[in-house]
């Protein structure tokens, strides 16, 4: 049927030559649609596969900024928490300073206490029984009035120790509290020797005659 066109009619018409063309052509054309819609299939199912895969991505993007997120906020959380706990460990450390400053200076006071001769004992400094006079009961109204150490004792006025006795009932009255003052500064500055003299010497607390 596809004779040589180029040898002329020959047997054959110019319609079958034309004929032979035109169905040549034809075959291309259908070969050429045919390859172009493969190609236009092939690309379009990887066009389909690489959008489904971009959209993967995608999420997979916006999974990790979330995640990104919420850590970068923890971080910042760990770190305001960090930061607290620091600050609370150095005012900790500071109170630690203090409390064991304290107590140096109880364990120094404490090995420089006096040995008091009047009772063999170690005194204690707010032990204003140690005065001459003075008892449990006449302490407690002195401790009521404010009057807790032998410093605050030998500042104190005959007049107003004896408003503080007045105070606490007339069974108090009979108290004589002038030496008070004197006998607690010597305990105040630990002259005891000279205040066992000075005891010896008062009666019951008071001078005698």
């Amino acid at each position: 049927m596809f004779q040589d066109i180029t040898t002329g009619p020959g047997a054959s018409t110019y319609s079958s030559h034309t004929m032979e063309i035109l169905i040549m052509l034809l075959v291309a054309f259908l070969l050429g649609l045919l390859l172009g819609y493969l190609l236009w299939y092939r690309y379009r199912k990887l066009h389909a596969e690489l959008e489904g895969e971009n959209g993967r991505m995608s999420a997979k993007l916006t999974d990790l900024e979330k995640d990104h997120a919420s850590l970068k906020y923890q971080h910042d959380e760990l770190d305001k928490d960090n930061k607290a706990h620091r600050s609370k460990i150095r005012i900790l450390e500071a109170d630690v300073s203090i409390l064991q400053g304290k107590l140096d200076r109880m364990a120094a006071a404490e090995e420089s206490h006096v040995a008091n001769p009047l009772v063999g004992a170690v005194v204690d400094p707010d032990d204003l029984k140690k005065i001459e006079g003075i008892g449990p009961k006449i302490e407690e109204l002195l401790n009521a009035a404010g009057i807790h150490t032998w410093r605050q004792l030998s500042k104190c006025k005959v007049e107003d120790i004896k408003k503080v006795l007045s105070d606490g009932g007339s069974r108090y009255n009979r108290h004589d509290p002038t030496t008070w003052a004197k006998q607690a500064g010597m305990a105040a500055e630990g002259n005891w020797d000279e205040l066992k003299k000075y005891q010896d010497y008062l009666d019951g607390g008071k001078n005698p005659g």
